[in-house]
């Protein structure tokens, strides 16, 4: 079951993908740009959705100039979107710091359509106007850095209806970041369908980032039952940093939660999330595929992205920003390592590396598609969070099927120990004839009990004085025994939910179990309200495993259907051996409650032998 399940959120995820794909193609708008600084709507209509304005614009560098002094005339051009410093976007390269105004005509808007616009994040600082009206402002655009605020994320504004003839005016500012300009551009469009596209691009920005919590939230339980498992406490770190990049780009799904970082801090966060993941998923790797990505190589992967991930919290921003393209080129290195590493679990045959080929090749995909977005060499939106959520599925996938696995081991070997343990009872079988000689001794313990008759009126075992009493008795001719203590988990929690009736039930049923387990010379007793012990003559630890853990799923395969709704019941055993001498029966017992003690610490629902 857990391949179909991780096979069907493969599919989703390609399907999600691919549909994104197919979409990006199929609303490809037409060229509304006729002359230079003027976008021409004539043969627009509203089937055509969203137009993004990326053409040539009029550009004045270093100029605010407010909306009456707007002019198409006496600009140069500058093709949108890019940032001023990159090479062919205006007719020479300007500094990354710097501002500017950028300056187009929107000419044969159609009448009766209420517009919108979506304003993707822009370096660093931006405000736009639309005609004579202040329609849009992200941080403070300023002629220094000290009248500059820089800001973070997609801006998506109604504009109500416009005249056939509007102007754009657009000044931008940037002295925080090594690239400055619009990087991306505006789409304008009817309201309604660019609210719809912008609620569905943050709802799965949402889903991606809940998803990503859930996931490390599940793992970290995982690794605090298991702390040997390293592979699963840097998955959840790897499924953190998801959910943060994930909940900081874009629409920032994060920030509408808990509220917006100062940029300084964002920018940090954006980098530093960029950076450790790289290490993060090369050690991963090497978890679980050691002999394909041996430690030394994860270490130095891990000692070159230190001084970059240290850099972030020493250098001004305008400093490890320029260097973006340099972080690029390393995470590009680490993929093709990744790759390589994949290469080798694929040519081995590793189980479950298929699934992780799959989502590496997704996200492979998606990050360097955002990467080249990012440099200005394509167009479009991004794609991270969808490749981001097919890893994230094919490592899931990945964990399920070693975990199925290794199930079918132990089930291979519980079945060869079952053999074993009936091999072991013939011989044990075998030996009975040696103990007639305490035959005597047995029958006077056997009457003892049957004049004492003290028997639990509930669940119809010995109850704690007549145990102890057979503890003494069967001291006198010192045999070898197993002392186990039986306490069942959550048997309050049971009481309070299901009544005392229920309770009563549950204490009875399990007494059924434990007497149908007993053999002839053992004894069952109830220590206390949901306490039971057990002694076991004559047997090896061997035996008392095999007993232990045949007891265990006995007990598990109790049935309540018919009195509630309880799916049923575990408890925690503990257990010790010795030579049964009348001076040890405190001390065994006390060794037996401790036993059982740990195993409650350590999860309940097990058992474990006093060492």
């Amino acid at each position: 079951m857990p391949f179909y399940l991780a096979r069907i959120g493969m599919f989703i995820v390609c399907a999600l993908l691919f549909s994104q794909l197919s979409l990006v193609h199929a609303t490809q708008p037409k060229v509304l740009q006729g002359a230079e600084g003027i976008f021409d709507f004539q043969d627009w209509s509203i089937a055509d959705g969203a137009v993004p304005l990326q053409g040539r614009w009029a550009f004045h560098w270093q100029k605010q100039l407010t909306p009456q002094e707007w002019s198409l005339s006496q600009a140069t051009w500058f093709d949108l979107p890019a940032t001023w410093d990159k090479p062919g976007a205006s007719e020479k390269v300007y500094p990354g710091k710097g501002f500017a105004t950028f300056t187009a005509k929107l000419i044969n808007l159609p009448d009766g359509i209420r517009w919108g616009v979506v304003i993707p994040e822009q370096s660093t600082s931006f405000r736009l106007f639309i005609n004579d009206n202040l329609v849009a402002e992200g941080g403070i655009a300023g002629v220094s850095a000290s009248s500059t605020k820089p800001y973070s994320g997609n801006q998506y504004v109604e504009l109500g209806e416009l005249p056939p003839v509007s102007q754009v005016t657009w000044h931008v500012s940037n002295f925080h970041h090594a690239n400055g300009g619009p990087w991306q551009a505006l789409r304008i469009g009817p309201y309604h369908e660019l609210g719809l596209e912008f609620t569905r691009t943050t709802f799965d920005q949402t889903l991606v980032m809940a998803l990503a919590l859930l996931t490390c939230l599940f793992l970290m339980v995982q690794f605090s039952i298991d702390r040997r498992d390293k592979a699963s406490a840097l998955l959840a770190g790897f499924a953190l940093i998801i959910a943060v990049r994930i909940g900081i780009i874009e629409n920032q799904a994060l920030y509408q939660l808990l509220g917006t970082l100062p940029w300084q801090l964002h920018v940090r966060l954006l980098y530093f999330t960029m950076l450790t993941a790289a290490p993060v998923v090369i050690y991963w790797q090497h978890y679980i595929f050691p002999q394909e990505l041996p430690r030394r190589i994860a270490r130095r992967v891990l000692y070159v992205f230190i001084p970059p991930i240290i850099s972030l919290f020493l250098l001004p921003s305008v400093w490890f920003t320029e260097m973006l393209m340099l972080f690029q080129f390393m995470i590009t290195m680490v993929i093709g390592l990744y790759f390589w590493s994949l290469f080798n679990v694929v040519l081995h045959k590793r189980s479950g590396g298929y699934y992780i080929v799959i989502g590496t090749f997704l996200l492979t995909v998606c990050a360097l598609h955002d990467m080249a977005l990012y440099s200005q060499w394509i167009l479009g939106g991004t794609w991270l969070t969808y490749g981001l959520l097919g890893f994230l599925f094919s490592l899931a996938a990945n964990i399920l099927y070693l975990r199925a696995e290794q199930k079918q081991q132990v089930e291979s070997l519980s079945e060869q120990l079952m053999n074993a343990n009936k091999q072991l009872e013939a011989r044990v079988a075998q030996r009975t004839i040696e103990l007639a000689e305490k035959a005597d001794a047995l029958e006077e313990a056997n009457n003892k009990l049957q004049i004492l008759a003290n028997i639990d009126g509930l669940t119809g075992v010995l109850n704690r004085r007549a145990f102890v009493e057979q503890l003494e008795m069967f001291a006198r001719i010192k045999p070898n025994v197993a002392l186990i203590m039986i306490d069942i988990d959550h048997f309050k929690l049971v009481n309070d939910t299901y009544g005392h009736g229920v309770g009563d039930q549950v204490l009875k049923r399990l007494a059924k179990v434990l007497l149908d387990a007993k053999r002839g010379n053992d004894r069952v007793g109830r220590f206390g309200g949901e306490e039971f012990i057990i002694l076991l003559q004559d047997i090896s630890p061997a035996g008392l495993d095999s007993y232990c853990q045949r007891l265990l799923k006995a007990i598990s395969d109790i049935d309540f259907s018919d009195i509630s709704d309880l799916s049923g019941i575990t408890v925690s055993m503990g257990a010790t051996m010795a030579k049964l001498v009348d001076k040890k029966i405190d001390l065994l017992i006390q060794q037996a409650d401790e036993a059982m003690y740990e195993v409650k610490h350590n999860g309940r629902d097990g058992f474990k032998c006093y060492q």
